[in-house]
Order: structure tokens, then sequence, then C-alpha cells
């Protein structure tokens, strides 16, 4: 259930059910209840990144809110829409805007100034541009910009204007919208430095740095308690059951061992023991008195089902 199917169908006045209160407040959640006022006072207009920005909520802390209150049954009535979450697009600033942010608010004046000695040159009104999106459209206050800068140049030492946008939006998606969460993140990132390497060859990435995307599917794969030669297998499995790479897939199988209990090589194959998994084509029987050999589980079927209706519904809309 997503979160804007709680809400009650609203005018002026933030509604808040008796009923409901009572649900908050049996639960203790704290950060449950501030999510769900939160939810009641923005209405239609609520979106999963503009909660996490307003109210400091990094993407953990919201989706164990979120969790708390899809547990409760706050269901709104049946008659009460469920809108739609959709990101605004990043608005076109002008020239003139950017002058003025950089003269006159001067904690953007130091995001700039420290871009500007991470990439070693006066800003253009380009790289202007991209910080001013970032602080102004995404929300990231400017101590959590300026860590980000510092993290790149560290990593990359050469940094572009496409690096800040990538890192700025995961870690918009994340909810580091403090320089508390954002100094934890990059502890995290150093912490995981030593198992990334072995994670990089297990998926086949070799002779360049993972892109922030790939980064953030690894540092979940560890966070899970994943080595290296588990991921391995997954990979080689995937690539058995599609014959393709796909990040997604791959979460998918190692999500559904997490949810066994299960994260070596060990514990995998003692559950699921390898074996001659689709080698049959698709439509040709079993020899007589043989039991077919294994093939998609539901989830894989659930997986392949829903790419077929995305392909679908692509071609339908050309």
């Amino acid at each position: 259930m997503s979160l804007p199917a709680l809400l009650l169908t609203g005018g002026e006045f933030c509604v808040l059910r008796a009923e409901v209160a009572d649900k908050l407040i049996k639960c203790g959640d704290g950060d449950g209840a501030l999510l769900y006022l939160y939810l009641v006072r923005r209405g239609a207009a609520f979106t999963e990144a503009d909660a996490m920005r307003d109210l400091g909520f990094a993407k953990e802390r919201y989706e164990r809110a979120a969790f708390t209150l899809t547990s409760l049954e706050l269901t709104a009535s049946p008659s009460a829409p469920a809108p739609a979450e959709s990101a605004p697009a990043a608005p076109t600033y002008r020239a003139p805007e950017l002058r003025q942010a950089r003269t006159g608010d001067r904690r953007f004046a130091a995001v700039c100034d420290t871009a500007e000695s991470v990439l070693g040159r006066t800003l253009t009104e380009g790289q202007l541009r991209t910080l001013f999106t970032v602080y102004d459209h995404l929300g990231l206050p400017a101590e959590v910009i300026i860590e980000l800068l510092v993290y790149l140049k560290r990593e990359k030492g050469t940094v572009k204007r496409r690096d800040i946008e990538q890192e700025a939006c995961l870690w918009a998606d994340m909810g580091l919208f403090t320089a508390q969460d954002a100094a934890a993140y990059l502890s995290r990132r150093d912490a995981e430095r030593p198992l990334l390497a072995a994670m990089l060859g297990a998926v086949g990435i070799t002779g360049r740095e993972p892109t922030a995307n790939e980064h953030r599917y690894l540092s979940e794969f560890i966070s899970r308690g994943f080595p290296a030669d588990a991921v391995a297998l997954a990979a080689r499995r995937m690539e058995q059951s599609i014959g393709k790479f796909s990040w997604q897939y791959l979460r998918k199988i190692l999500a559904s061992w997490d949810q066994k209990g299960v994260h070596t090589v060990a514990e995998i194959t003692a559950l699921e023991p390898e074996k001659a998994r689709r080698e049959a084509p698709p439509n040709q029987p079993a020899p007589s008195g043989q039991t077919p050999p294994a093939r998609l589980e539901s989830w894989e079927q659930d997986w392949l089902e829903e790419v077929k209706n995305r392909k679908r519904q692509r071609r339908e809309g050309e």
C-alpha cells in the first residue's frame, strides 16, 4: 500500500480522525506519527523525496516510519483518491537568478567557493546551475553539498559536473539531508572499501570505477551480509535464467536468499543445491517417468511478467 492511500479527503483543514490518533499513540512510534502529520498536511502534493528532505529523515529512517504506517491499517475512506507520486521537474534557472543566489546567499556562496577549489577553476554558468539545482531543487543543505564535493575530489581527483549531478541525486534519494547522515554514509563507504574490489569482480566490473547506482547496489549487498562469492553465484544463476546481466534481477535473487536466512555459498547450496536448471527447452515435455527439471520460482515468474508488461506498455505508447 502506498502512503498517499492513507489520506482523507480534505479542504483547508488538516483532519485527523480520533481512531487514527489512537492507533498512532498506541504504536508509540514518533517518526511514524510525524510522517503521518506531514502526509496529511501535504495532501496530494506529498512525495517521498520532499518528506525525507523536510523531516530530515535518511532513507532507512523514512522506510521504517512508512512501514509503521502501512502496518497500522490507517486506510482512508474508499472514495478518497490515492494521488500518484511524481517528482517535479527541476526549474530552469536563469543567469540573473544564479548570480543573485551566489552574492545574496552566504551558504550557497560557500558551496560555490568549495566547488571552485575542487574543480580548480572559476565556475561556468552550467556548473553554477548544477550546484544551485542541487541546493534549491534537490534540497541538499550547503554543508552536505560541501561534504559531497570534498568526497568526490578525494575519490576521483578530477571532478566533472556529471559526477556532481549523479552523486547529488544518489544522496538525495538516500535522504542524506544532514551533515551527520552524510558523515555516517561516508564512514560506511570507507568500511566497505576492502570488500568492494571483490564485489566488482563478482559482477564482472573491471578496469573502471562503479557508477553511483552500481555502488548503491553493491553497498546494499554488502550490508545484507553477502560475501563476494555468493554474489558471483547469484550472477551465474542470473545468466542461466535470463541470459544477460540485470541489477534488478540480481537484487531479487539475493533478496530471496536474504529472506530465507542464507548468505554464504555453503548455506545457499545446502538449501538450493546446484542442479541442471532449465536445460530442456521451455515447451519440451520431460521424458516419460521423469520429473521435469526445476523451473522458474514464483518471484522469477512475476519478474519476467513485469518485464513483459513494461515492454508492451512501451510499444503501445509509441
